[in-house]
């Protein structure tokens, strides 16, 4: 009977320790950032800007050369 006692008193302190143990360790220490920001660089935006000006000055380039080359051979012809 002595050994039943003691077990269900061990197991009694057990589940009341536990319930607060468990109580102070809901929250989970925070872990290393999966997606750390990007302070150098470019963003997407700057940088779909910047790809769209330099097709745009390429497109004016071939037409600027396009033109002057047409103009040049109806001078000649």
């Amino acid at each position: 009977m002595a050994r039943v006692t003691t077990f269900v008193t061990m197991l009694m302190f057990s589940v009341w320790f536990a319930g607060t143990a468990v109580a102070q360790t809901d929250t989970p220490p925070p872990g290393p950032s999966l997606n750390p920001p990007q302070n150098a660089g470019l963003g997407d935006d700057a940088r779909q800007r910047l790809i769209l000006g330099v097709i745009a000055v390429v497109l004016a380039a071939v037409v600027w050369y396009g033109r002057r080359t047409r103009k040049k051979r109806q001078k000649s012809g």
